[in-house]
């Protein structure tokens, strides 16, 4: 599919000069529409699998802040990494919440952070970027594995400070990773929607906070 798009939008391409733009930039707009369209085509198809999930999460206290360590699986389908290829902003988002359990009642949620992450393909560098939505720092990859393998490694991560905790209770945090849809541009949302191979949502993860 890939190698036949190629081919039909570059015997449709014009003469870019008369609208005024680079060929570059009407070319990837070009891949962008035939991918949409190819991506209707095939929206009931059966994707390959993968998921997202939490490997493992802990906590640890450092200079009177919790800090969190987690290893995230994040794999994307076929699907999803095409739509990256052909020039499609994938937002990742990493929901974090740090709860105080109670025995007799619905638990009190304490602290509540959502991180962000957009990945985005630049096909004239051949890099994969991902930017850190919630503080505008940038990273560069050569590869889609080694920037979903950094996205997958959260370190030292702080989470909240030890004045908001209570050491004679019991605190836990939960996490989960998913693919948010509504970012994605408008024309591929009602596709996304209903096609398995964009659903990617973990299941909630839970570790306790401990010093």
């Amino acid at each position: 599919m890939p190698a036949l798009l190629n081919k039909i939008f570059q015997l449709c391409v014009p003469k870019c000069s008369i609208w005024g733009l680079s060929k570059s930039y009407y070319l990837a707009f070009i891949r962008q529409m035939l991918w949409l369209l190819s991506a209707a085509c095939v929206l009931f198809s059966v994707s390959a699998h993968a998921e997202f999930f939490i490997k493992h999460a802990n906590t640890f206290l450092k200079n009177d802040v919790y800090h969190l360590n987690a290893q995230l699986n994040n794999k994307l389908t076929p699907e999803v990494i095409e739509a990256l290829n052909s020039g499609v902003a994938i937002t990742l988002e990493l929901a974090i919440d740090v709860r105080r359990v109670r025995s007799f009642w619905w638990d009190n949620q304490i602290a509540s952070l959502r991180q962000r992450y957009q990945l985005r393909y630049y096909p004239l560098n051949q890099q994969y970027v991902v930017l850190y939505l919630n503080t505008g720092i940038q990273e560069t990859f050569l590869t889609l594995n080694a920037a979903l393998s950094s996205l997958g490694n959260l370190k030292d991560f702080p989470l909240l400070d030890k004045t908001l905790i209570q050491e004679e209770n019991h605190y836990q945090v939960y996490l989960q990773l998913r693919l948010d849809i509504e970012a994605l541009p408008a024309p591929l949302r009602p596709i996304a929607y209903f096609s398995s191979g964009w659903l990617l949502d973990s299941e909630w993860f839970i570790c306790d906070l401990t010093p």
